[in-house]
């Protein structure tokens, strides 16, 4: 019966564990599919909420797509100037004229030009600044730009500085168009007049106004040289320093050779097109320009652009962009033409000579760092001394010190030389009694203390040969070691020296340029 029972109980067991492991699976199923359904109900949200935004801006846009239609005038317009910005021909432009709508004239102003009839191009684009000046000012500088080089020096160039007397303070947020102005201008785009108009300009509205561009990191920033091993601290030491410093000053005297070399103003009477990464955004802002519409009809178009943006997007809300938004700050903008490789030539010395102040600056402080003295000795330890090293080599009476403690230390002691003569005493001693009693076991002992004398001597020669040896190799490598020291320490202040007079030479190299 009692096995009958443990057979019955262990099934049991066997059964509760079962169902135990069951219902623990059971508990880790249900907790799953909780979390899924919870993230696919968010899924299905999301996905109604945003396909419910796309069919209400589609059907915002549809009863919008109706009332524009009551501005079919402008509409012609637009078609018909991006149509002559895209290149197309058209030999003869028929516009019907709308009031308050400066991009009518501005239009027939761009035919004109396109078909060579400049004085009649004038006189349109003047009565286009009559209706918005500010507008038709941009539209003309940016339109003559992307046509004809000759034209945009010939009509562009005034609007240009009309409309970016200079550049806005190192903090404000240029828009668009005056980025776009500034691009030509400095370019060279509009004419080397229209150049250096804005260049003095700027100059002179920063000095006024005190401003001035924060330090070109990427071109005076030192190198992290470390002490060994990547993520370490750079080195303190001075040597280190001075070499960081001087190669600094260097690589800003190979950028600003970059800026201002042979080729920096190539052909400075030459007016130039804009680059080929600039007209992608010059035509976008050109673009945005003309299809902002007219005063009535603007509102309702960028609310048309927003729904559009929202629905291109899926039911996410977009801001659109806008011919006058903002750009990034002006201080980002000349930094980034100044170093970065694929601008321009003559826009990177633009950006050069506004940031002039800045970059001499960077460069005299940093010839400042290598007035820093370096120290006129070191010491190197060996045998546990400090021994000192200046320009005249290694202090003398210190080495000799080293000498003497090699010495002590390698020295063979007294025990050896002791023993012999305590093995040849008791040797005499044994042999008195040996010979005065004929007793052969003293003469044994005697013979074994001669023996013991023999073995103590042999041992206290071999080693004081071993310890002069020790010794002499010992001096052998802290010579070596100091003269290493001395060394390196000549050739590190010599090429300190040689560091700086080049860095020197990169200072007065850099002043050279800058024309200071």
């Amino acid at each position: 019966m009692s096995w009958i029972d443990y057979s019955q109980n262990v099934r049991i067991r066997d059964l509760e564990e079962s169902l135990g492991s069951a219902y623990s699976q059971m508990t880790q199923d249900r907790k799953r599919m909780r979390s899924e359904l919870s993230h696919l109900k968010g899924d299905l949200g999301q996905r109604l909420d945003r396909v419910s935004a796309t069919l209400d801006a589609f059907i915002e846009l549809s009863d919008l797509r109706v009332t524009l239609s009551l501005f079919d005038g402008m509409a012609i317009t637009r078609h018909r100037t991006l149509q002559m910005l895209d290149g197309a021909f058209l030999g003869e432009l028929r516009l019907d004229d709308v009031p308050g709508y400066w991009l009518v004239p501005a239009a027939r102003g761009l035919h004109h030009l396109l078909n060579g009839d400049l004085p009649r191009a004038r006189a349109r684009f003047a009565e286009a600044a009559e209706i918005d000046r500010e507008r038709a000012l941009g539209f003309t500088a940016l339109a003559t730009a992307l046509t004809s080089s000759e034209n945009a020096h010939l009509l562009g160039s005034g609007a240009a500085t009309e409309l970016l007397p200079h550049l806005p303070l190192p903090e404000v947020r240029p828009t668009r168009v005056q980025r776009a102005l500034w691009l030509l201008s400095a370019d060279g785009s509009f004419g080397d007049d229209a150049r250096e108009h804005l260049l003095l300009s700027t100059l002179r509205h920063w000095s006024a106004e005190d401003a001035r561009v924060a330090t070109v990191e990427a071109w005076s920033a030192t190198a992290p040289s470390t002490s060994g091993g990547r993520g370490r601290t750079p080195s303190k030491d001075p040597f280190a320093v001075r070499s960081r410093t001087a190669k600094a000053l260097g690589r800003l005297r190979e950028q600003v050779s970059h800026v201002t070399g042979p080729n920096g103003e190539d052909e400075p009477d030459r007016v130039l097109a804009p680059d080929q990464a600039s007209v992608d955004f010059l035509k976008e802002t050109l673009r945005l320009l003309v299809e902002e519409g007219g005063p009535e009809e603007a509102p309702l178009l960028a609310e048309a652009r927003a729904l559009r943006a929202t629905i291109e997007n899926g039911g996410e809300k977009v801001e659109p962009p806008h011919w006058n938004e903002g750009t990034d700050d002006v201080a980002t903008l000349i930094q980034r033409d100044l170093t970065s490789t694929d601008t321009p030539l003559r826009r990177r010395t633009f950006a050069l000579v506004v940031q002039r102040t800045t970059v001499l600056e960077d460069a005299e402080r940093l010839a400042a760092d290598l007035n820093t003295p370096l120290p006129e000795t070191t010491t190197v330890s060996t045998q546990g001394v400090d021994v000192t090293i200046d320009a005249a080599g290694a202090d003398q009476g210190q080495i000799e010190r080293v000498r003497g403690l090699i010495s002590e230390r390698h020295t063979a002691g007294g025990d050896a030389r002791s023993m012999v003569w305590v093995t040849l005493g008791i040797a005499a001693v044994l042999g008195l009694l040996a010979l005065f009693t004929m007793n052969g076991f003293l003469w044994f002992l005697t013979l074994v203390s001669l023996g013991g004398s023999v073995l103590a001597h042999h041992s206290s020669t071999k080693g004081r040969s071993e310890g002069e040896a020790a010794i002499a190799e010992a001096r052998r490598r802290t010579d070596e070691r100091i003269a290493g020291a001395v060394e390196e320490w000549r050739r590190r202040r010599l090429q300190a020296e040689e560091e700086t007079d080049a860095a020197r030479r990169d200072l007065r190299e850099i002043r050279r340029m800058l024309s200071v």
